[in-house]
């Protein structure tokens, strides 16, 4: 039996994350360009990314799932937000204050701490 994660990934063009600059992107990338690997509409309306370079094709792989990327996406979020936040503790564990962490987060003091606070104050808050 092959596990989901052993299948062939498809690659993802460059512009896939960005369906407001390039709505026509067909996300599963056909050419690289360098390190830069593009679908087919984007490498035609490419202005000069990859210029002077020779365009290698991507051997031919599955196309890509938008539903399961929707799901992998919701997974990183996930797993980001709880980074976040052990890191958040971490920081209040180590002495830091709220506003430090708030003009890290660049959000107000109060909003990290109705955020972040996972239990009563402690005494001498900032």
């Amino acid at each position: 039996m092959t596990s989901r994660s052993m299948l062939p990934r498809a690659v993802l063009c460059y512009y896939a994350d960005d369906p407001a600059r390039r709505p026509h992107c067909a996300l599963t990338a056909e050419v690289a360009f360098g390190p830069v690997a593009l679908c087919g509409p984007c490498a035609r309306s490419r202005s000069t990314l990859g210029k002077g370079i020779a365009a290698a094709p991507l051997p031919p792989g599955p196309a890509l799932d938008v539903l399961d990327w929707v799901a992998e996406a919701a997974l990183a979020a996930s797993q980001a937000g709880r980074r976040l936040a052990a890191a958040v503790t971490r920081a209040r564990s180590r002495g830091c204050t709220w506003a430090q962490i708030a003009a890290r987060l660049g959000v107000t003091r109060q909003a990290a701490q109705q955020r972040y606070r996972h239990r009563p104050a402690r005494r001498n808050e900032s």
